[in-house]
């Protein structure tokens, strides 16, 4: 019995040292690493999200996906910081955590983008043909807002591109 319990804490141990392995066995590791830790299950949802409108969903994820963008700028420059010194099994692991983090941000990139996609469906399915002269003009006024949002936060999408490339060069540093 006393076998048995040792050999599964022996296998929950090595469970959470594999999966923290990336984050860097240093304190520069767990630094660069934590601002990405927050998105390792992909894009938070905005709150409320449902009771929103179309222009106010767009305003409110692209401004969580620009926090997560931030978060990756940071985690990259750190990361790229903490490689130009590091030698061995210091790089591999400040290397392996960039990786890490380069796949979490891609997810949460690739999440955003399929949140704009449906978003622009929703624009332009709310902007349905209105009767009067008064709501027409309201209703294409409408349609430009939203279609600035989309077009605004399409842009960020595009921007998050150099982002996740420069992510991916700090992962390949030393190598």
């Amino acid at each position: 019995m006393k076998s048995t319990v040792s050999m599964i804490a022996g296998v929950a141990v090595a469970a959470v040292m594999g999966s923290t392995a990336f984050a860097g066995e240093t304190k520069a590791g767990a630094e660069c690493f934590a601002p990405m830790s927050a998105y390792s299950d992909g894009m938070p949802a905005v709150e409320g999200f449902e009771n929103l409108d179309a222009e106010k969903r767009i305003v409110e994820t692209t401004m969580t996906f620009r926090k997560a963008m931030s978060a990756a700028e940071e985690s990259q420059a750190c990361y790229e910081s903490a490689i130009e010194g590091a030698e061995g099994e210091e790089l591999a692991a400040l290397q392996s955590g960039a990786e890490e983090s380069s796949r979490i941000f891609a997810q949460v990139q690739a999440e955003f983008g399929d949140a704009l996609d449906e978003m622009s469906g929703d624009v332009l399915t709310d902007v349905a043909p209105a009767a009067g002269a008064d709501t027409q003009a309201a209703a294409e006024e409408q349609s430009v807002a939203g279609m600035e949002l989309l077009f605004d936060s399409y842009m960020a999408l595009e921007r998050s591109q150099d982002v996740s490339k420069r992510l991916a060069m700090a992962a390949g540093k030393g190598k």
